[in-house]
């Protein structure tokens, strides 16, 4: 038996937010949605935030600039990023402050799946 997660998705697309929760919901870890990267940041500070899928490219502040920010006050912070773009150099950004890898869009669900198993386990 895995421990539930708290899960902290965040996508401007509230469909692509909406049904990647709701697939961590049905395995029992509480999901935290947000869809801009200053709610990533706001729902980092007011929740325990166990693993993390950010969307890169977002309206506002993107995901990677969010993740630089939550990294300097929860440098545990563990997060994936997922994008259906080229995004090179914000990618390779994360990855130079500690994201833990990338997923293209449509995300690879049984990858994720298997992440989160590995992560609760």
């Amino acid at each position: 038996m895995t421990r539930p997660l708290n899960i902290l998705v965040v996508d401007d697309d509230a469909e692509n937010a909406e049904s990647l929760a709701e697939l961590f919901a049905m395995d029992n870890h509480k999901v935290i949605v947000a869809y801009d990267g200053q709610q990533a940041i706001e729902a980092f500070s007011l929740n325990k935030v166990d693993i993390g899928f950010f969307d890169v490219m977002m309206p506002g502040k993107n995901g990677v600039d969010s993740f630089i920010e939550i990294k300097q006050s929860h440098p545990e912070a563990k997060v994936y990023f997922m994008t259906g773009y080229s995004a090179d150099d914000l990618l390779k950004t994360a990855l130079e402050h500690g994201a833990m890898g990338v997923f293209g869009k449509p995300v690879d669900l049984p990858k994720v799946l298997d992440l989160i198993e590995e992560e609760a386990a």
